[in-house]
């Protein structure tokens, strides 16, 4: 009996032992499999990332502005190596590098010793072309040679034009990612998506090149077009680089725009770096001053309070306005303009600049719809032109913000803070007949296969103002240009051009300084069909001369006379309409 029982456990316990065994092989088998089968293959196999070539950069006519160069990671396999007296001399000239260099301290059996980081193509061929030559050689000896050369493919980025349109264009960081300019904002869509190929390793971890597979292939980066044209930008940045020299400035910005679709031709800065040096790059160099770094306009400004007033039917050009000859007394301040004036027309005071008389516009137009106007020009608003920039809307304070002396300093340029990109859009509305275009300065996508894949159309906002407005507008800003004005600086020879001067005193400690200024010019020709809206802002320039009619409208009489050019805009013979102005 107890035999029997002994037994009957025995049957038990191994069928229990059995039925464990095979829940653990069934779970290993079907259930845990897979996970099994990775943990396998990472034994044996490695991953290997294959990056994707960034997408280009290009101006408006396909002109690389930032492109990707491959380059090569080379590694000498000395196992492999058969003949390292011979061979050694001819890599050390195929490389460049000085004889011994690698031949001095070579080790026979060294494994994937470093030889080049950033070895080119044309580099790479030949030491290509020298191994397949070298493993034929010993192949005739009798020898079965394994090839001694290791190259790992990764991507340069390069920026043809170096520091000319750097803050625009960007760079990138070690890691490859943008971190400035058109390289961050489209940082995905250039970027592409890497690929992997996995390899399968022998026991000492070595790659067994015949189980070489390929898992994925990269995909590469799209390009993006933008609505720059490299010869207007060249035209700026030397124009800048003329400016810089001259008044050694804190910074000075520079903008162009084609006002009839809101595209960018050209942005550039002052300070500025060269992306092809990006690890000595100070970081307060990479923001983009025309996006970024608000300032109180001072008398450029007066354009959105002249066509306010005009568009309200307040005034003509030709309305007498008393500029009180030099003091206006309003919320307990006086108000100077730099000359004493009389009774002058609305046309004279924009041509003089008179911040008195603007003033007196101000105030009669009256701080809602002021406000309203300033709104509609684009101030107070970003532009969303290039995301992830850090890009200012500016300031421009509602209305019940207002003390009862602002109504009389906001038209005139103060207590409001723009960017000179937000300028120009609101210059360019004036010189499109009143229409507000988006500003844009992407054309478009390329594929990597080269097909263009979108296309950014021109898009109108809204109607600021009336065309009759804008008509009257632009004859009074080619007053300001004319012979009496403050802009006669800035006069092109065969055009007729329409403007305005800018001295805007910087606030110091909560008051208006007396020895620091933004030097201002914005215009545009032919003003009776404008091509382009050119903006030269120059921050605290010295050297005695600051009035934007000193400084910034002789380098716009410079600057917009090459642009033109470039531009194919034919000049006129004809002396400035601005002189006769009608009734108006």
């Amino acid at each position: 009996m107890k035999t029997r029982q002994r037994s009957l456990w025995v049957l038990v316990l191994l069928a229990f032992g059995f039925t464990v065994v095979s829940h653990r092989l069934i779970q290993l088998q079907l259930v845990e499999h897979p996970k099994y089968a990775r943990l396998a293959m990472l034994n044996h196999c490695a991953r290997v990332e294959l990056p994707a070539h960034r997408g280009m950069i290009v101006d408006v006519h396909g002109t690389p502005l930032a492109q990707s160069q491959a380059v090569y990671e080379v590694r000498l396999d000395g196992k492999n190596l058969l003949d390292p007296e011979s061979a050694l001399p001819r890599l050390e000239n195929l490389l460049g590098l000085e004889p011994g260099t690698i031949s001095r301290s070579f080790r026979p059996g060294e494994r994937y010793r470093l030889l080049a980081k950033r070895a080119g193509e044309e580099v790479v061929q030949k030491l290509n072309g020298f191994e397949q030559e070298k493993l034929r050689e010993w192949r005739a000896q009798g020898k079965n040679p394994e090839p001694f050369l290791l190259f790992h493919e990764d991507f340069l980025r390069v920026y043809p034009n170096g520091r000319e349109g750097a803050a625009l264009v960007g760079l990138m960081d070690a890691e490859g990612k943008g971190v400035a300019g058109v390289e961050r904002a489209f940082d995905r869509q250039l970027r592409g998506s890497p690929g992997e190929r996995w390899i399968e390793k022998d026991v000492l971890g070595r790659e067994i090149p015949v189980y070489r597979g390929f898992n994925a292939a990269p995909v590469d980066g799209a390009t993006v077009r933008l609505t720059i044209d490299l010869t207007i930008q060249h035209i700026l940045e030397k124009g800048l680089d003329d400016l810089d020299r001259e008044y050694r400035p804190k910074a000075i910005c520079s903008l162009v725009m084609r006002p009839s679709t809101g595209e960018v031709l050209a942005m550039a800065v002052r300070p500025t770096f060269d992306p092809n040096d990006g690890e000595h790059v100070r970081p307060e160099l990479l923001r983009n001053r025309c996006l970024t770094d608000p300032v109180e306009p001072g008398s450029i400004f007066k354009i959105v309070t002249l066509a306010g007033v005009l568009e309200e039917k307040q005034v003509t050009l030709n309305s007498l306005l008393n500029c009180e000859n030099g003091a206006f007394s309003y919320a307990g301040y006086v108000l100077h303009d730099s000359h004493p004036y009389g009774t002058l027309t609305v046309r004279e005071v924009t041509a003089k600049s008179s911040n008195i008389g603007f003033a007196k516009l101000g105030i009669g137009l009256g701080s809602a719809r002021l406000y309203r106007f300033a709104r509609a020009f684009g101030i107070g608003s970003p532009t969303g032109i290039l995301p992830s920039q850090g890009e200012s809307g500016g300031l421009l304070r509602p209305p019940w913000q207002w003390s009862k002396l602002s109504i009389s300093r906001i038209p005139m340029g103060q207590e409001v803070m723009v960017t000179p990109i937000q300028m120009t859009q609101a210059m360019a509305v004036i010189a499109n007949g009143g229409l507000f275009m988006k500003p844009q300065l992407v054309r478009g996508w390329i594929s990597p296969e080269g097909r263009p894949t979108a296309y950014v159309a021109p898009q109108q906002v809204r109607r600021v103002i009336s065309e009759k407005t804008a008509r009257w507008v632009s004859l009074a800003l080619a007053s300001v240009v004319a012979k009496g004005g403050t802009g006669t600086k800035a006069a092109v020879p065969g055009y007729t051009v329409a403007g305005k001067t800018g001295t805007a005193q910087k606030a110091v400690g909560g008051s208006y300084g007396h020895n620091r200024y933004v030097s201002s010019f914005i215009g545009y020709l032919p003003e009776e069909d404008p091509q382009f809206v050119l903006l030269i802002m120059v921050d605290e320039p010295k050297g005695g001369h600051y009035y934007g009619g000193e400084v910034a409208a002789p380098a716009f009489s410079s600057m917009a006379a090459q642009i033109a050019e470039a531009l194919g805009v034919v000049p006129r013979s004809a002396p400035a309409r601005a002189a006769h102005v009608g009734s108006l």
